[in-house]
C-alpha cells in the first residue's frame, strides 16, 4: 500500500485544457507490496522509469491521428534491464499504431529489477477518452490462460508469455 500511495503522489493527475494524446490516469500494481519491495531497487528508479515510459508514449501518440480510447499499458521488467510491454485498450488501437507505441515504450531503458520480474500497469487514456476500469488483461495473457481452470501467479504468467 505504501508503494501505491507514494506513486499516486508522484503522478497526480492535473486538469488539462486540450485533448491530450496520452495521459496516465493511475498505476495498477499487479504484485504484492512485499514482492515489489524485494525486486524494485527504489521508488525513484521505478518512478523515473514510469516517467520515461509516459514521455515516450506521449511523444509517439502525438504523431498519430486522434483515436480516443482507454485501457492499460502493462509493463514487465526483468533483471538485466530487460522490459516488455503489452497494450490492452478498448477499443483496440490499429495494429500499426499499437506496434509503434509498443516499440517506443520498449525502447525506454528500465530500472534494474532484482530477484525476479516486476509487473505493473499504467491506466491510460488517449485523447481524453473516459478512463478504463477493471483489471488489465492483454490478449497474449488471455491466450496463455485459455483452458486453464486454476489461477496463475502474475510472474509465472509473464514468464510464460515472455520466455
Amino acid at each position: 500500500m505504501r508503494w501505491l500511495a507514494v506513486l499516486l503522489m508522484v503522478f497526480s493527475v492535473f486538469p488539462v485544457l486540450a485533448a491530450t494524446p496520452y495521459q496516465t490516469q493511475g498505476i495498477v500494481l499487479l504484485q504484492p507490496d512485499f514482492v515489489l519491495q524485494e525486486r524494485v531497487p527504489s521508488i525513484d528508479s521505478l518512478s523515473g522509469y514510469i516517467k520515461a515510459v509516459q514521455a515516450a508514449a506521449e511523444a509517439t501518440m502525438a504523431r498519430e491521428a486522434p483515436s480516443p480510447t482507454s485501457g492499460f499499458v502493462v509493463l514487465a521488467v526483468r533483471p538485466g534491464r530487460r522490459s516488455m510491454a503489452w497494450l490492452d485498450f478498448q477499443p483496440a488501437l490499429p495494429d500499426a499504431v499499437a506496434a509503434r507505441l509498443t516499440q517506443a515504450i520498449q525502447a525506454v531503458p528500465p530500472f534494474e529489477a532484482r530477484d525476479g520480474v516486476v509487473v505493473f500497469a499504467l491506466n491510460a487514456t488517449l485523447w481524453d477518452a473516459p478512463s478504463a476500469h477493471g483489471f488489465p488483461n492483454p490478449s497474449a495473457w488471455r491466450k496463455a490462460l485459455e483452458g486453464r481452470s486454476e489461477p496463475m501467479e502474475i510472474g509465472d504468467l509473464v514468464n510464460e508469455v515472455w520466455p
